[in-house]
């Protein structure tokens, strides 16, 4: 990760940006104009003006090249569409359980009117969920069918993991040193192997092994990738983004811009980059830029609607302090598991790359993230530690990039491999499942059928981390009424108990 001194070289002098941050904007920012469709005609009409003429702004300029030769940009072209297509998505080969109710959400976006609605014996509720991700291949799949629709989204995932390994690599310099960036890139992650040894035993080729940590899980970027693009993509994008444009005024010139759209594709997302967006600009010289009329006033009322629809109901998502889940013994038992967690999981790293790196600021928040994210949980299944530690485990795999390339070290360098080579040990469980599992195709499910299917026993189908009761106050009152999908009768047919 160069320090921020030398982003000058990254970055064009003036107000414009570069087309590879171009298109990253314009890839973040597309599924924000579909989104519009959720909304009566008139607020809808108002939005996408606003949109465009933000848009317009933030990205007028002048603009150079990719700064990536031809031949570089195919071979990463050809090594993103491999790797996506062992993720699982587009289904050419075995996909993980997750896909079961992301492929029922890229389907009723596909088949039902916008946005979806829903009806059983419990009320009416609304799919209160960051669709960002799915919005761009479920326009194809209205159009097209369901089928068109899971290829579109393999191809949209493609492109979004290409512009990453671009806007990762733009850092370096020489083909070799693209070359190390994309493979920590993809292969980055916690040494998880270790932890399941000693909670579990020797782990199954294929088993995913990263929930060893009783509560707490920072996911390989391999795993991000197979399980949650729509998280990890705008988070490992806008990362790139703020480190190459490290307290310059193009990054004042996006900030509002990113802002507003990063929320729709993973809320949790934008918690883990606020603070690199707050210690990345330079208020002093930038703070007129950032809160000029041109620049916040386009999307102030567009971030106020998507954060009431994101926030409907959003109360009621299980959280709460993670002592509270271990038994009382705080000490004997939380700090235990915290320390050993934080230590394999990123800990050694930094010991590593502190004695290799000076400190910067990137990286100091980015370990300040990583030590304060256990505390507290959001989600079910956490999803606060495993989606907002996304940016800071993007810094950290940036900085290994580096540290790798800058050692004169023999024995710090290779301690650091190590460290980096027991972490892809656990990232690459996930392809070896991927490979030796059966495939299978997409369901063509609703969303509460699949949510029935998946766990028959949930007292509640509806489940607020994806759905909101209607109402008529508030954001709703800018929605759409559509018709909603009745899910008893669709119970009825299928044979299932809602």
């Amino acid at each position: 990760m160069p320090d921020c001194q030398e982003n000058s070289r990254n970055i064009i002098r003036g107000h414009g940006l570069e087309w590879i941050d171009r298109i990253t904007v314009g890839y973040l920012a597309f599924p924000i104009f579909l989104f519009f469709l959720w909304l009566e005609p008139l607020y809808a009409v108002g939005a996408f003006l606003l949109m465009v003429y933000g848009v317009f702004y933030t990205l007028q300029g002048p603009a150079t090249g990719l700064g990536i030769s031809r031949r570089w940009l195919m071979g990463l072209g050809l090594f993103a569409c491999v790797w996506v297509a062992l993720s699982g998505i587009g289904h050419f080969v075995y996909a993980n359980t997750d896909w079961i109710i992301r492929d029922a959400v890229l389907h009723d976006l596909s088949v039902l009117a916008w946005p979806p609605t829903y009806a059983d014996s419990a009320g009416i509720f609304i799919l209160r969920a960051p669709v960002a991700y799915f919005l761009p291949a479920a326009a194809v799949g209205y159009a097209f069918g369901t089928s068109a629709a899971d290829m579109a989204l393999y191809l949209w995932t493609a492109l979004g993991w290409l512009l990453v390994l671009v806007s990762a690599c733009k850092l370096f310099d020489t083909p070799r040193q693209y070359v190390l960036c994309a493979l920590i890139l993809t292969f980055f992650g916690g040494m998880d192997v270790l932890g399941y040894l000693w909670r579990y035993g020797e782990p199954t080729l294929g088993e995913h092994i990263e929930g060893w940590g009783r509560g707490i899980q920072y996911s390989s970027n391999t795993t991000l990738l197979f399980w949650v693009p729509n998280h990890a993509l705008p988070s490992w994008l806008v990362t790139a983004f703020i480190i190459r444009h490290w307290r310059h005024t193009t990054l004042a010139r996006t900030a509002p811009l990113l802002l507003t759209v990063v929320p729709l594709w993973s809320p949790l997302a934008a918690i883990g980059l606020l603070p690199f967006f707050l210690l990345g600009l330079a208020w002093r010289r930038d703070s007129r830029l950032l809160f000029s009329l041109r620049t916040c006033l386009p999307f102030a009322p567009l971030a106020l609607v998507m954060a009431q629809y994101l926030g409907m109901d959003a109360s009621s998502v299980p959280h709460g302090w993670q002592m509270e889940v271990f038994p009382f013994m705080f000490f004997d038992v939380f700090a235990l598991w915290y320390a050993l967690f934080c230590m394999l999981e990123f800990g050694f790293l930094v010991l590593l790359l502190l004695g290799i790196l000076r400190i910067s600021w990137p990286l100091g928040i980015a370990v300040c993230v990583l030590f304060f994210l256990p505390f507290y949980h959001y989600g079910p299944n956490n999803d606060l530690a495993m989606r907002s530690s996304i940016p800071s485990l993007m810094v950290l795999s940036l900085a290994s990039v580096k540290a790798l390339l800058q050692s004169s070290h023999a024995f710090i360098r290779a301690a650091l491999a190590c460290v980096l080579i027991i972490g892809a040990l656990g990232a690459l469980q996930e392809p070896a499942r991927a490979l030796l599992e059966p495939r299978w195709q997409a369901r063509n499910q609703y969303l509460p059928e699949a949510i029935r299917a998946e766990n028959p026993r949930a007292k509640n189908i509806f489940a607020p981390h994806y759905f909101a009761r209607v109402s008529s106050h508030g954001v709703q009152a800018l929605l759409r009424k559509s018709t909603p999908m009745n899910a008893s009768r669709l119970a009825e047919r299928k044979g299932l108990a809602f």
